[in-house]
């Protein structure tokens, strides 16, 4: 029950975190078109707060920002499998949502802003600990 109970708790982490993410991307694309009021200035700032605070929840405090950065050298053979897989979807998912990004930001003829791009970057660095945090049933803390 209380592993359950965890996997659920991280589940609603990674979309928080993730809707978060991209609730601070959408918002600065549509201030760019339009303006920045104090409306969406408090919004984004709001966001950004949720997002570091689901953050460091989900993936902080629970290891697995630790335990997918870790040298391969210091991994048994189970973990070895498990980040070579969570690698392997995680890379998936990213070329398939950023090339899905480049075409639209083509078709629309629509300039690449630092935000999206610094968004991209640390949305490849959470995959692999989100497809982790998202499949095991129970994660392991290292001291």
């Amino acid at each position: 029950m209380e592993m359950r109970k965890s996997i659920q708790k991280r589940r609603i982490g990674i979309i928080i975190t993730l809707l978060s993410l991209i609730g601070i991307v959408l918002i600065f694309e549509y201030c760019k078109i339009a303006e920045w009021n104090m409306f969406f200035m408090v919004t984004e700032i709001v966001l950004f707060i949720i997002f570091l605070a689901s953050f460091v929840a989900t993936f902080i405090k629970t290891g697995l920002w630790g335990f997918i950065h870790k040298p391969l050298t210091s991994l048994d053979e189970r973990e070895i499998v498990l980040t070579g897989k969570s690698l392997r979807y995680a890379y998936s998912i990213f070329t398939v949502a950023t090339l899905a990004l480049l075409l639209y930001f083509a078709v629309t003829n629509t300039p690449i802003d630092m935000v999206l791009v610094v968004s991209l970057i640390l949305f490849a660095h959470i995959l692999p600990a989100v497809y982790i945090a998202w499949t095991e049933k129970e994660i392991y803390q290292d001291a």
